[in-house]
């Protein structure tokens, strides 16, 4: 499971890199520095990525998640969400699940679809919420109906594993009570 949560978290990761370095590396670096101190929430999450990754300047983890937060001050969801996923891979701020949680929440609560994603996460893994499958899957539900595909890919894999336990659970009660099930050995 954890190589699914890197795999994924470098997915969101790379995808919100494209605009951050196109920000970074173009002259307005300056501007976008002046709009983000105003306020501009999606401004300050550019910069915040553009400062994870090294992107049109140089790396520095906490000049990241000083502009993350000025953005989630502003009640930018998209920086909510990325100090969440500092927090659960422990990138440039001691690795603290129930930090994670939290951000993912205040993210999810402002319908961003990858929060609830990262929500939904937390709940199905049980990181820094009470493990519950049911309320995962409504977090990827949410997010799914946002048009956000890896949801949609954890619902199925979910459901998936449950029909194969449903499944087995079943073949054992026709097992263990002398009565052949044929239709749930066929594949």
């Amino acid at each position: 499971m954890k190589m699914v949560k890197i795999q994924v978290t470098m997915a969101i990761f790379c995808t919100l890199a494209v605009a951050g370095q196109a920000l970074a590396e173009s002259p307005g670096l300056v501007t976008l520095e002046r709009r983000a101190e105003a306020g501009n929430a999606p401004a300050a999450d550019l910069l915040g990525l553009s400062y994870l990754q090294g992107r049109g300047v140089e790396q520095d983890y906490a000049k990241a998640r000083y502009w993350f937060e000025k953005a989630a001050a502003h009640h930018g969801p998209a920086a909510m969400m990325n100090l969440g996923l500092m927090y659960l891979h422990g990138v440039g701020v001691p690795q603290d699940d129930d930090k994670a949680a939290a951000w993912f929440k205040k993210s999810s609560d402002l319908g961003w679809a990858p929060g609830q994603y990262w929500m939904g996460y937390m709940y199905q893994h049980g990181f820094g919420v009470k493990k519950d499958i049911e309320h995962a899957m409504l977090l990827y539900g949410l997010a799914a109906n946002s048009g956000f595909k890896p949801a949609l890919r954890m619902l199925i894999q979910i459901r998936a594993e449950q029909d194969f336990e449903k499944m087995h659970k079943d073949d054992g009660r026709a097992r263990n009570s002398g009565t052949s099930n044929t239709t749930n050995n066929r594949i």
